[in-house]
């Protein structure tokens, strides 16, 4: 069954409201005030029954100049257009600024009413429809019907009827698969239920009993009950108005412009990445970093607009921008919106949302205008590769990728599909089933990596390699440990480095010892094979050869080749030595079942600091453990 919303626009007082009762029979005037004043003020909404028994929903907006915001509250989830005009006054400037937000909002189904004939002859009501014609040429108005009626009188309300009824065949059935998102119009609180809040469903589909998200601020809420056109139903679709009873929240809470969507559907941001285009009836032009209403869905809120190329977008152009906000956004890629001079309150244009949650705050304006022009002209696998590249220093998994690319909309063999084309392009790397990084910021990623090793080789000429640790703390501080390790292991595929025994070193790398360095460093191992079990300090041997800088730093590379064992920051073993313990150890452990410190000291016939020195490193290695105050094999 599909679902449709029809919504009014038009200047005041040009019938809109009678229209919709002439159609209806309903009143969508539900103020004292509006009903007084016979003006609409807020939204107001009915349903008209369609022959298959269902129902279209209705949204009557007002007319008003001082209440746009309201109008633009309820355009949003508009799919066919009824724009009334009257016979009497012709197009005036609310008419106007109607037609523009309306094709600002991508509508593309529309209707032209004269209403009001009763009050004027047929030749005036000819120059009026002229006039409409002129108004709506170049919109998709353009080919509308139009239809002259009187809701007064009755005349042409069953052909306008008739002519809804046809139009709606045309409009396509939305999907019901998307994620299902419902910008809030109104809330109240009923005695006995509590909170409810009111709107258009105009993605996916929500049902009763289930947990949903208030954007922003994800707080989870349950779907008490759910009614459309004052029924209880079990599920509401895309399309349909719902009154949605909610559970584990107030009524203060919610605030209209906030948006009931699927959980973690939406990344809020006060940040947002867009294409802009000033109306061509503008007044006044865009001015970088002017401020603006920004309206979208239900909501409204005040930014800042930030161009990349240009200070100023005059009436008729377009271009991309980032717009800056207070407060948090809950929007989702290609989202229409409308922009409003700060003051006064004017129309100034539009556009569409491009990257709904932008992961880089600061950036070169030529190489992001550049990357912006990609996301708009792009394909969806285009999309999907600037959403991973853009993201990758942060990071950030890929459903925030599919997300903020669109593509969240589509089924998951869809975007496997996506991932697989990005993957044999060799566009991206794929670090887990969950994170995929841009061949960009690898690349960028070896450069750094290359620099860093370049000064570490430059700095430590005596050091086979920088410790892995190190590399990975200086390369990404922050990141995992299990990202940063595969990362290092795609380098080394990539042969951008060398890696041995916790040791990474840049492929260019040659220790050079001279003559003498070799010889005094023979003469150090030698030095160490004799100690045995009882290795001397790292004093003694410095004292020893009178070369103390020299020393250290070749005790250090036959550390690092592996032809010494660190015990601490004074000890060293003979690597053969540190074997021959690891044997004992293992004999001594399976004989008696633990080993005491005691023990192992006396089997070697050392000092306890020596045989305490060899147990804690093994202990540090993870070859044993401490169980009490004895050790077992770990």
């Amino acid at each position: 069954m599909k679902h449709i919303i029809i919504g009014t626009a038009g200047h005041v007082d040009h019938g809109k409201s009678s229209l919709i009762k002439a159609l209806t029979g309903q009143q969508t005037d539900r103020l004292k005030e509006e009903q007084k004043r016979g003006i609409t003020i807020e939204l107001g909404f009915a349903w008209l029954p369609l022959p298959d028994g269902s129902k279209a929903g209705i949204v009557d907006v007002p007319g008003h100049e001082r209440f746009v915001h309201n109008m633009l509250a309820g355009a949003g989830g508009i799919d066919l257009a009824l724009l009334v005009v009257a016979a009497d006054e012709g197009v005036m400037p609310q008419t106007e600024e109607h037609l523009e937000i309306l094709r600002l909002l991508n509508i593309k189904h529309g209707i032209i009413v004269l209403t009001k004939v009763d009050l004027v002859d047929e030749e005036w009501i000819d120059l009026a429809e002229e006039t409409v014609k002129e108004s709506v040429a170049g919109t998709f108005f353009e080919a509308a019907k139009i239809f002259r009626v009187s809701a007064y009188t009755g005349q042409g309300i069953d052909e306008l009827r008739e002519e809804i009824f046809s139009l709606i065949n045309d409009i396509p059935q939305k999907d019901e698969k998307i994620p299902f998102r419902e910008p809030i119009d109104r809330v109240f609180s009923v005695e006995g239920f509590g909170t409810v809040i009111t709107g258009t469903v105009i993605e996916g589909k929500v049902e009763t009993g289930e947990t949903v998200m208030l954007y922003p601020g994800e707080k989870e809420v349950r779907v008490r009950n759910i009614q459309v056109h004052e029924m209880d139903v079990p599920a509401a679709y895309a399309g349909q108005r719902t009154a949605i009873n909610l559970a584990q929240i107030s009524k203060d809470d919610i605030d209209r412009g906030h948006v009931l969507a699927a959980k973690n559907s939406i990344d809020v941001s006060q940040i947002l990445d867009v294409k802009i285009s000033v109306s061509k009836k503008s007044p006044y032009a865009i001015k970088n970093r002017s401020r603006v209403h920004f309206h979208y869905g239900s909501a409204e809120a005040i930014g800042q607009v930030r161009f990349f190329d240009k200070d100023e977008l005059e009436p008729g152009e377009e271009a991309y921008a980032r717009l800056n906000f207070q407060e948090d956004m809950a929007v989702r890629y290609d989202d229409p919106f409308v922009l409003r001079f700060y003051s006064p309150l004017v129309t100034l244009g539009g556009g569409r949302v491009l990257d709904p949650c932008p992961q880089t705050k600061r950036v070169k304006n030529e190489e992001w205008r550049e990357r912006l022009f990609q996301i708009d002209q792009g394909s969806e696998k285009d999309r999907l590769y600037y959403a991973i590249d853009s993201a990758s220093h942060n990071f950030s998994g890929i459903a925030l990728a599919f997300r903020r690319s669109g593509l969240a909309r589509l089924s998951k063999e869809k975007q496997l599909s996506y991932l697989e084309a990005l993957l044999a392009d060799k566009q991206i790397y794929k670090l887990n089933e969950e994170l995929y990084l841009s061949t960009d910021f690898i690349n960028k990623l070896s450069q750094s990596t290359e620099r860093i090793l370049e000064k570490f080789h430059k700095e430590n000429p005596f050091k086979v390699g920088m410790r892995r640790e190190s590399l990975r703390t200086s390369l990404l501080s922050d990141v995992k440990i299990e990202y940063t390790d595969k990362i290092l292991d795609l380098l080394e595929e990539a042969g951008k480095i060398c890696s041995q025994g916790g040791l990474v070193a840049s492929p260019s790398f040659e220790l050079l010892l001279s003559d003498e360095e070799k010889r005094i460093q023979a003469q150090i191992l030698e030095l160490y094979k004799k100690g045995g079990f009882t290795p001397p300090e790292l004093e003694e041997v410095t004292i020893e050869f009178k070369a103390k800088n020299k020393v250290a730093d070749l005790i250090s590379n036959l550390i690092d080749r592996g032809e010494l064992v660190r015990l601490d920051d004074k000890l060293n073993l003979h690597k053969e030595y540190m074997e021959e313990a690891k044997e004992l150890v293992v004999e001594m452990i399976e004989k008696d079942t633990c080993l005491r410190l005691a023990d192992f000291r006396d089997k070697l016939g050392i000092s306890r600091k020596y045989a305490a020195a060899i147990l804690e490193y093994l202990d540090k290695i993870r070859f044993t453990r401490m169980k009490g105050d004895v050790r077992v094999l770990a």
